[in-house]
């Protein structure tokens, strides 16, 4: 459904921009201004931006419970992983495989633009604006006069079943340090699924690969991939810098 505004000022602080790929670690590929270059495919143009920007985000497209509960500590190990890198046998791969999976549903999600759900033979609920922005911001669901569930509660439980679904094919992956010796990597909006990382303007993680160093070619096949599977933008600490093959 289209994006539903809460009541004026928030008052519940029910999250409303939501970020598919974390602020922090797009952060991590600042300038010295505290931005990054992203290519913006509808309008072909190069701005410089914040984490905090629009274009990072989606609106409201999981609910509250996704979005300060189960997601959270995926995403904190992973950020775990890119803070704080490791060596390959002490690396927590599970943790960069959770987060790959969760990247890429919550983006295919926000692509999707999911509707809402109609239960049948379920009568209204009268519930006030206000009865029902206290049941979110209690990580609990509703539903509305004809048995209307807004989207963003079907798209949370739905993205929280996918994970459990998807892990069986990546329970068991390694994932290898990318380290760029000439130029810097380009991040897509979303990988599908290519399961590759990239983690800083040098480094990057591969699945199923080893660690190791790559020369310019390399990385600009890389690059490539990231431009080629960039839905609406892709970014970069600076894009003069990241060869395209």
């Amino acid at each position: 459904m289209p994006y539903e505004p809460t009541i004026k000022r928030n008052p519940r602080q029910l999250a409303i921009e939501q970020h598919f790929h974390t602020a922090h670690a797009i952060s991590l590929f600042y300038d010295s201004d505290e931005k990054v270059e992203v290519m913006e495919l509808s309008s072909g143009e190069v701005v410089r931006r914040h984490k905090r920007a629009k274009i990072f985000c989606t609106k409201r497209t999981w609910d509250q419970r996704a979005e300060t509960g189960y997601m959270v500590p995926i995403e904190n190990a992973f950020h775990e992983e890119i803070d704080n890198i490791k060596a390959f046998s002490e690396r927590n791969h599970e943790a960069i495989s959770k987060y790959c999976i969760l990247w890429r549903l919550r983006h295919e999600c926000h692509l999707s633009n999911p509707a809402d759900v109609v239960l049948n033979g379920v009568l209204g609920s009268s519930l006030t604006k206000e009865q029902e922005e206290t049941i979110e911001s209690n990580r609990a669901g509703f539903f509305r006069d004809d048995g209307v569930v807004p989207s963003r509660f079907n798209s949370g439980r739905q993205i929280q079943t996918d994970l459990d679904r998807y892990w069986g094919n990546f329970s068991h992956v390694k994932w290898g340090l990318i380290e760029a010796v000439d130029g810097e990597f380009i991040v897509a909006d979303g990988y599908g699924d290519f399961a590759f990382i990239p983690i800083s303007p040098k480094k990057a993680f591969f699945a199923g690969e080893n660690d190791q160093k790559i020369d310019r070619q390399l990385l600009a096949e890389l690059n490539t991939k990231s431009v080629s599977r960039a839905q609406e933008y892709y970014f970069a600490r600076k894009i003069s810098e990241c060869p395209i093959a």
